[in-house]
C-alpha cells in the first residue's frame, strides 16, 4: 500500500512540471509573436548649405523613436541624439569634408521595450566641388570686450577675432601662413554695418594663431546690433572661412556721469564740469544741490565747461553740474555729478597765493636737516677728541725735555775719604782757611757741587 501510494504520488508530480513547462512555452511564444522587429527608418536630406547638409531620419508610420544614431558607410558612428520623449523623426547636421567628394550615411532607432530597428537604407551625399574650399577653413572665434556686449554711450569696444589651433587636418590653417581677419556686423543694425579690415599678419614662430583685434567706438548709439568675423588666406586665391559666432552689443541709454571739481584759474576760483569725449558740443548745466533750476547753463566747445563760483547766501553750498546732447532727434540728459562742497569765503588765490603744503616734500627736507646735523655733530666730537689728545700728547713732550733738561746738569761728586796729617803750622793756616770758606757758602741749594774738594 505505501508503495502504490509513492508511486502515485511521483506521477503526479511529473504531471505538475509538464503542465507548468507548457504554460511557460505559451507564454514565451506569445511574448515573441508580439515582438515582432522594427522596421528600418528613412534618411533623407533635410536642408543643403555650402558648408553642411542637414539630414532627417524618420522612422516608419506607427513607430516612435527614443535614441537616434547615425553612421557612416563602415558603420562608423558619427552622432546620435537620446531624446526625453518619443518622435518621429531627428535632424542631423554634417560638415562638408575637404577629402571626402562622395558621403555614405545611413541611420537606425530605438523603441522603448524593442531592440534596435535594421539600418536605413544608404543616402549619397555629394559634395559641391565650387562650394568646398570655403568650407575647408573652419570658423573663428569672436568674443568682446567689456564681457556681455553691454555699453554705456561714450565707451569703447574691443572685438578679438581669433582663428583655430593649427593641427593635422587640411582643413585648417598651416603654420606660419599669413591671416587677414574682416569684422563684419549681423543681423539688423541701427546704424550702416561696419566692415573692418585688420592689416595681414603672420602667426611667426609661435604655433598659436596671432588673433584679430578690433576697436570700435567710443560708442554713440550706432553700433547696436550683432558682429561677426572671418579670417582670409591664400592658397593660389583668397579663400574665406567660415563665419564665426554672433556677438550682440546693447548700448543703454543712460548717458556717462559728467565730473565736477573747483579749480583755481588765473585770478578767481572756478568751478569746471567734464563730460565724456564722445559728444563734443553739448550743453553743460549748474545746479545747487535738490534744486531743478540750473544756476548757470554753457555750451562746451569741446567736452567740458567751467562755470563760476555764483554768490553764496549760506556758510557752504552744494553743486552739482549735468549735460545735454542731441541724439538723433531727441535730447537726452546725463545724470548729474556728485555733489560738491563750497565754503564760502575762501581765500582768493591773487592775494594769498598760498600753494599747497607738499608733504613729501617737507617731509624729506625735515630729513635730510636731521641727518646734516647728525653728520655736523659727529664731525665736531671727533675733532674735539683728536685736539684733545694733540695737546695732551705735546704736554707730555714738553715734561719730558723739561726733566731731561734738569738731570742734564746734575754730577756724581768722589767723595772718597783719605787720612792725611797735617803738621802744627798747616792745621793753624788751615783754620784760616776754614773761617773765610765759612764765610762764603760753598754751594747753593738750587745748585749741584761746582768746584770739587780735594
Amino acid at each position: 500500500m505505501s508503495k502504490m501510494q509513492v508511486v502515485c504520488g511521483g506521477q503526479s508530480l511529473w504531471i505538475v512540471l509538464l503542465f507548468t513547462s507548457l504554460q511557460l512555452w505559451g507564454r514565451l511564444s506569445a511574448s515573441a509573436s508580439t515582438a515582432a522587429p522594427l522596421p528600418p527608418p528613412t534618411l533623407y536630406i533635410h536642408s543643403r548649405s555650402k558648408c553642411a547638409t542637414v539630414v532627417a531620419c524618420r522612422t516608419p508610420a506607427g513607430h516612435r523613436g527614443d535614441k537616434f544614431m547615425l553612421f557612416r558607410e563602415n558603420r562608423e558612428k558619427v552622432d546620435s541624439r537620446e531624446l526625453q520623449s518619443s518622435a518621429e523623426e531627428v535632424l542631423f547636421t554634417v560638415r562638408v569634408s575637404e577629402w571626402d567628394s562622395v558621403q555614405l550615411f545611413c541611420c537606425l532607432y530605438l523603441e522603448q521595450g524593442s531592440p534596435y530597428s535594421p539600418f536605413s537604407p544608404y543616402l549619397n551625399l555629394e559634395t559641391p566641388k565650387d562650394t568646398a574650399p570655403a568650407c575647408w577653413l573652419p570658423p573663428p572665434v569672436l568674443s568682446v570686450n567689456p564681457p556681455g556686449g553691454v555699453v554705456k554711450r561714450g565707451d569703447t569696444l574691443s572685438f578679438t577675432c581669433s582663428a583655430p589651433v593649427p593641427s593635422g587636418s587640411h582643413s585648417r590653417p598651416s603654420h606660419g601662413e599669413p591671416l587677414t581677419f574682416f569684422l563684419l556686423g549681423a543681423g539688423e543694425r541701427t546704424g550702416p554695418p561696419p566692415v573692418v579690415l585688420e592689416p595681414r599678419s603672420s602667426r611667426g614662430s609661435s604655433p598659436e594663431p596671432q588673433p584679430g583685434v578690433f576697436s570700435v567706438g567710443p560708442v554713440s548709439g550706432g553700433e547696436e546690433g550683432g558682429y561677426k568675423c572671418i579670417y582670409q588666406v591664400t592658397r593660389g586665391s583668397l579663400v574665406n572661412s567660415s563665419v564665426s559666432n554672433v556677438v550682440q552689443i546693447t548700448i543703454t541709454d543712460a548717458l556717462p556721469v559728467p565730473t565736477l571739481v573747483l579749480q583755481q584759474q588765473t585770478d578767481a576760483w572756478r568751478l569746471r564740469c567734464t563730460g565724456p569725449p564722445a559728444y563734443p558740443g553739448a550743453v553743460f548745466s549748474l545746479y545747487l544741490a535738490g534744486s531743478n533750476v540750473p544756476v548757470a547753463t554753457q555750451r562746451a566747445a569741446n567736452h567740458q565747461v567751467t562755470f563760476q563760483v555764483p554768490v553764496q547766501d549760506t556758510p557752504m553750498a552744494s553743486y552739482q553740474c549735468q549735460y545735454n546732447v542731441q541724439l538723433g532727434s531727441q535730447w537726452t540728459k546725463s545724470e548729474r555729478s556728485l555733489p560738491l562742497a563750497v565754503t564760502r569765503g575762501f581765500p582768493d588765490p591773487s592775494e594769498t597765493d598760498l600753494p599747497a603744503v607738499d608733504w613729501p616734500l617737507v617731509l624729506g627736507s625735515f630729513s635730510a636737516g636731521v641727518l646734516f646735523l647728525a653728520v655736523v655733530a659727529l664731525v665736531v666730537v671727533v675733532s674735539h677728541r683728536k685736539v684733545k689728545a694733540v695737546a695732551e700728547e705735546k704736554k707730555r713732550r714738553q715734561e719730558a725735555q723739561f726733566w731731561t733738561k734738569v738731570h742734564a746738569k746734575d754730577h756724581v761728586v768722589d767723595l772718597t775719604l783719605r787720612r792725611t796729617s797735617f803738621p802744627t803750622q798747616e792745621w793753624e793756616s788751615l783754620d784760616s782757611t776754614t773761617e773765610t770758606a765759612s764765610r762764603s757758602p760753598l754751594w747753593n741749594a738750587h745748585s749741584t757741587f761746582t768746584t770739587p774738594i780735594h
